[in-house]
């Protein structure tokens, strides 16, 4: 298995019982992610209007989780906006209906918005956050994410005009919207930095996901990282996606 670990995350863990938990404890709103196994760690849910950063290797589950988050949003008048830089529209929702999830029918329903910004360049950028922007408020959206920040990042050619973009999405969206957000983050190969730097500071809560070789089949894993307000599990779960959707189980040595 390969284990991502950050400095800061030694700060913000905190070892504590048998059930090793981070230890915050205020009464806040809670939004149900719709991933069986996860709210169970987290409370029942992440806090309500937190922007949470959901980065890890390339095919290790991070889009199934945001779209089945989204799913999970328009099945309870929670209504949604997928916002995707790294996928287009057909072949994401051909992916997720793979797994069970029929965001089309949602869409159609008026429930959720996708929105496919695979080709754009820098000179476009505003004009996609103003369609995000717009997309949110027509919609009267409760939910966001993001696919990925790391593909949306590569339109810039000055990393801080992404670090700017990444601010107003914080402060305008999160913030001042109400949207519970999910912006996920690529983790290259033998890398341990989260994207620019940044997003990871910035986040109210962080999930790293990875993919690994175990006994010749491909396993996936999760680890909670932080979540503000909460007391989260900081145990490593097994991360399952089938035809029935994402699911988060203990790893067999842990249970």
């Amino acid at each position: 298995m390969i284990a991502i670990s950050f400095d800061h995350a030694r700060n913000v863990i905190i070892r504590g019982g048998q059930n090793d938990i981070c230890r915050e404890i205020p009464c806040i709103s809670r939004v149900p992610t719709g991933i069986g196994g996860l709210d169970t760690l987290i409370q029942g849910g992440f806090p309500r209007s937190s922007l949470i950063l959901l980065a890890g290797h390339p095919g290790s589950g991070k889009t199934a989780m945001a779209g089945q988050f989204l799913y999970s949003g328009a099945t309870q008048k929670e209504k949604g906006v997928y916002v995707s830089f790294a996928e287009g529209r057909k072949p994401f929702l051909e992916f997720m209906n793979a797994l069970g999830i029929d965001l089309a029918t949602q869409e159609q329903l008026g429930n959720i918005k996708i929105l496919d910004m695979v080709t754009v360049k820098e000179e476009g950028l505003s004009t996609v956050l103003e369609q995000v922007l717009g997309a949110i408020q027509s919609l009267k959206a409760q939910r966001l994410v993001i696919d990925s920040f790391s593909a949306m990042g590569q339109a810039f050619t000055r990393e801080i005009e992404a670090r700017i973009m990444l601010h107003t999405i914080l402060s305008k969206i999160v913030r001042g919207m109400g949207c519970t957000t999910i912006l996920t983050c690529e983790i290259p190969w033998g890398s341990e930095r989260v994207g620019m730097g940044i997003e990871e500071f910035i986040a109210d809560g962080i999930i790293l996901v990875t993919s690994f070789v175990e006994n010749f089949s491909i396993k996936r894993r999760l680890i909670i990282v932080k979540l503000r307000g909460t007391d989260h599990s900081v145990q490593y779960h097994d991360l399952i996606l089938s035809s029935r959707g994402v699911k988060v189980v203990p790893v067999p040595s842990m249970k």
